[in-house]
């Protein structure tokens, strides 16, 4: 399964030892789109922290599908190209902008301040799942992903108590 690592590279893993080939994440983030823009879903293990609690570093998979060019809502989870880098975050606001076009404000569920803007050319995919190192699903139309991501988001403000209560229980 491919791997993305805050270090600017990426591995496909999987193999039943979990071996990793590092590859440079350009060329493993050329893929992810290609096969997207194909119609074929792109599983992998997500590296960073900035999705944590829902995505665990290097533990938990994502599954993304292509993004079709619909109107994207408040929740959904998105991986879009911003300042040249390939970003996985959830979408906080949905706005028009004053030409018209909509304009997607993300922000990692594990970090504290900094939002993105997404615009629609720039989302590559949409996130569909998330799978446990077990292999237990957790869909993104379910009312229990829902539900959890409406809560998280509106807990933002004790966010920070929140993450280091999490990160102490689950090392």
């Amino acid at each position: 399964m491919p791997q993305n690592n805050d270090s600017g590279r990426s591995g496909i893993s999987g193999m039943s030892d979990r071996r990793s080939l590092v590859i440079p994440n350009d060329v493993f983030f050329g893929q992810v789109a290609e096969t997207l823009a194909g119609g074929s879903p792109v599983t992998f293990i997500v590296k960073g922290y900035s999705m944590y609690p829902f995505m665990r570093n290097g533990k938990d998979s994502v599954c993304l599908e292509w993004y079709d060019g619909r109107a994207l809502s408040a929740g959904e989870v998105i991986l879009f190209q911003y300042r040249g880098k390939h970003v996985l975050h959830r979408i906080y606001k949905t706005e028009a902008a004053p030409d018209g076009a909509m304009l997607y404000r993300t922000m990692g569920d594990g970090n504290l301040r900094g939002m993105e803007t997404a615009l629609p050319h720039s989302v590559l995919g949409v996130m569909t799942k998330r799978i446990t190192p077990s292999g237990k699903e957790w869909g993104c139309n379910t009312f229990s992903w829902h539900l959890a991501s409406w809560l998280w988001m509106r807990l933002f403000r004790v966010r920070r108590w929140l993450l280091a209560v999490l990160r102490r229980l689950y090392r």
